[in-house]
């Protein structure tokens, strides 16, 4: 068994901030047992795409770089893998809406890169989410990266989690997890958050961990996450679940055998028909 954690909590504008909750939350989680430790999408900053304000450039930072490397330092200390999504600057005129794998030892074990970047738009025309203005698409493909804990694990980025194909490819990797860290505030998307999770592990027989944010961003706008944090077992049951108006952390065990012995009842990888699924890859 390796238990895991998803930590909810809300942004600030002052990115040490954002570190003392990031470090607060991993040390929580570590005192529970925790050995995989999950925060929410853009975690070092507040979600700043609901305006363009160029400004907000000046929340991403390189891998390695500042926040990488505290928590780097709190992984090692407390022997946990942290999961740590940031806002990532490679060039100027290059940046990234990514998810870093930090090891028990320190290490950086590799990064994720959201793929999908949305342009949302209001009934009223407002603009309440204008990623593309900030982000590039992602460019590493859907790794999975083997840990030190014994676990596989994959990550997809908010608004990934609507596209099966890629939950898919994860799982192909060899994921016994799937991380879903997000930045979640309509109303209307909290039955479809709980909905998609649930069917990805189901159809990719596999344990899923969505961590989103809870309540507002200081500093920032007023929409408010609605949490609701959940971890999801290979037979689509939720076995963890987080409120939806306070900073919470979830816990769950990850049953290696109990996975296998599911994926030999299920055997979807085996009966898979990718000869037939051409369409699927054609714009």
């Amino acid at each position: 068994m390796v238990k895991i954690a998803g930590a909810q909590f809300a942004g600030h504008t002052d990115r040490g901030k954002n570190l003392d909750r990031i470090v607060r939350a991993i040390t929580e989680a570590a005192d529970h047992g925790a050995r995989v430790v999950c925060l929410p999408e853009l975690s070092t900053s507040i979600y700043f795409c609901y305006e363009a304000n160029h400004r907000h450039f000046d929340y991403a930072e390189p891998i390695p770089g500042p926040s990488t490397e505290e928590v780097s330092g709190v992984a090692k200390r407390l022997g946990v893998t942290v999961i740590l999504p940031l806002f990532e600057r490679v060039a100027e005129g290059q940046f990234y809406n990514s998810a870093v794998v930090i090891s028990s030892d320190g290490e950086i074990v590799g990064r994720y890169r959201k793929h999908s970047i949305p342009l949302s738009v209001a009934k009223d025309g407002r603009i309440t989410a204008n990623e593309k203005m900030y982000f590039q698409p992602g460019n590493l493909g859907f790794p999975t990266f083997r840990l030190p804990e014994g676990l596989t694990i994959g990550i997809l980025i908010c608004y990934d989690r609507h596209f099966p194909e890629a939950a898919r490819i994860i799982g192909l990797g060899g994921a016994d997890v799937l991380f879903v860290p997000t930045n979640t505030w309509r109303a209307a998307m909290k039955d479809v958050w709980e909905l998609e999770l649930r069917a990805h592990a189901v159809a990719n027989v596999y344990y899923v961990c969505g961590v989103n944010k809870v309540g507002a961003d200081e500093g920032g706008s007023a929409d408010s996450f609605f949490g609701t944090s959940l971890i999801v077992d290979p037979s689509g049951k939720v076995i963890a679940r987080a409120g939806d108006r306070h900073d919470e952390t979830i816990y769950a065990d990850i049953d290696l055998e109990a996975l296998a012995e599911m994926r030999r009842l299920w055997p979807m990888y085996r009966d898979r028909r990718p000869d037939a699924y051409g369409p699927i890859s054609r714009s």
